[in-house]
């Protein structure tokens, strides 16, 4: 019940503080997720059972919702990755076990009703017993396929970072805060692996590890909701609203990082650095990186990355029977995990998939 109230609050100030922002209304939902499920697991502790007993059809209900867990966090850790982050129609296959389950459980409740439901959801080996545990079975897996995901993603981010010549994309939230929500999924979820591994062999250590695991599960978003609620990204609207817009300065200069490096298209060249620019143009490393943030509202790599983007998407276009690692190198990236990256962040596609459409 604590567990259920503390997500409750900290859910109506994401709604209410972050809604003009993706990352945090994504979280919100997640936590609107949470307190549905844990709050529905609550009402029947509560109640001794009896409201399932009573009205089971519910709990084919919230059950499903298990299956969202780990797509919605996979949604917050992609708007970590980048600010431009939207759910969007393409996204539809995370959703398939939740609708799968919701549509399967509902067929079950129509076609035999309450009494079939009541007599078998506690009833071992039952059918419907078994498909409501399938329900835990299928979260574990997605558990896994997920955290595989963003580690994989953040071993690309690293092995990128590491190249000192090449611009690599930095993740919105900073490099430091995505490895901690991602080995912190990672560890929260291989105790929730754990806990049903113990179930299924019948250990007496069943209690304590669901015990750890949901303590954990809990100061770990607490964490992460208390970091987005007071993090400097809601203090972005007062900023906007009391600046001024960028000075004839800013756009001169801007101009003029414009006719270098898309002129010129100095963007090609793979060891392109802001001091380069800065040397080019006899301005201050600093003076760049302000022009092209306040001006293009967007950071120096992302800057450089986007017109490397938009130049390989021309050559993909134009020249179909070009290889992709040709078309990599001369759009300016020297690896094949930054161009990747790169590519999906601006594209939200792989080259391939973006070729063939």
């Amino acid at each position: 019940m604590l567990i259920m109230y503390t997500m409750l609050v900290l859910m109506l100030l994401l709604f209410h503080k972050g809604r003009k922002h993706a990352r945090s209304l994504i979280l919100a939902l997640y936590a609107l997720i949470e307190v549905i499920t844990n709050g529905m697991i609550s009402l029947n502790m509560a109640t001794s059972w009896e409201y399932f007993e009573k009205f089971p059809f519910t709990h084919f209900i919230y059950k499903p919702l298990y299956c969202l867990w780990a797509p919605f966090f996979y949604f917050y850790f992609r708007s970590c990755f980048s600010s431009d982050f939207r759910i969007r129609k393409n996204h539809w296959p995370h959703f398939v076990p939740f609708v799968g389950y919701l549509v399967f459980f509902l067929l079950i409740w129509f076609l035999n009703g309450n009494h079939y439901i009541r007599e078998n959801l506690y009833k071992q080996n039952a059918f419907v017993n078994n498909v409501d545990f399938s329900v835990d079975i299928v979260v574990k897996f997605q558990y896994l396929f997920y955290n595989i995901l963003m580690i994989y993603s953040l071993w690309r981010i690293e092995a990128s970072r590491k190249n000192s010549k090449e611009m690599y994309v930095e993740p919105a939230v900073g490099i430091s805060w995505f490895r901690f929500i991602v080995f912190g999924y990672a560890a929260g979820c291989l105790l929730g692996i754990v806990t049903l591994i113990l179930i299924l062999v019948g250990s007496q250590l069943v209690a304590t590890v669901n015990m750890v695991s949901v303590s954990y599960f809990f100061l770990f978003f607490f964490v992460i909701f208390y970091n987005t609620i007071t993090h400097k990204l809601f203090e972005d609207d007062t900023k906007i609203k009391t600046t001024h817009l960028p000075n004839d300065e800013m756009h001169n200069l801007m101009v003029k990082i414009e006719e270098l490096v898309v002129g010129k298209k100095m963007y090609l060249e793979p060891e392109l650095t802001v001091l380069q620019i800065a040397l080019a143009l006899n301005e201050k490393e600093r003076n760049i990186s302000q022009a092209i943030n306040t001006v293009e509202k967007r950071n120096v790599n992302d800057y450089i990355n986007t017109l490397r983007i938009n130049h390989a998407c021309k050559l993909l276009l134009d020249n179909k029977e070009k290889p992709v690692f040709e078309v990599m190198y001369e759009s300016g990236f020297s690896t094949k995990g930054a161009f990747n990256l790169s590519f999906k962040k601006v594209t939200g596609k792989t080259p391939t998939q973006f070729r063939e459409e």
